[in-house]
């Protein structure tokens, strides 16, 4: 079993893979770490699927306006995923560029999650 500080240097990492997101979230849900798991996704793609834990939407799109969510969460440690890891390693850059102090983004995105997702409205 790994200890909060296992957990709190794998949070310090930049890239993170699927395993090492579901491990986070288990984490969270064990109240060992705390972080805000955000999906860069647009709305159709987080309603037809997204990671079970997913804290807020902010759509590439609609990044800058959408970013006002968690404008207070520039000290905190932040998630973030799109669909391959492409367009959530981009927000990273901008993120980390606005101040954003521990912004890790989700390698290979939920195509390659293998944890528990959710549709809908529902969570």
């Amino acid at each position: 079993m790994a200890t909060t500080e296992t957990y709190q240097r794998l949070l310090d990492s930049e890239q993170l893979t699927s395993q090492d997101i579901k491990d986070l979230l288990d984490a969270r849900k064990s109240n060992l770490i705390n972080f805000t798991l955000v999906d860069v996704r647009e709305w159709m793609e987080w309603h037809q699927k997204r990671i079970i834990g997913t804290d807020v939407l902010v759509p590439t799109t609609s990044f800058y306006q959408a970013l006002e969510q968690i404008e207070d969460k520039k000290d905190e440690n932040i998630i973030l995923y799109c669909f391959t890891g492409s367009r959530s390693f981009q927000c990273q850059q901008v993120m980390k560029n606005m101040g954003f102090k521990h912004v890790s983004n989700h390698t290979r995105g939920i195509i390659d999650y293998k944890g528990a997702c959710t549709s809908g409205d529902e969570e």
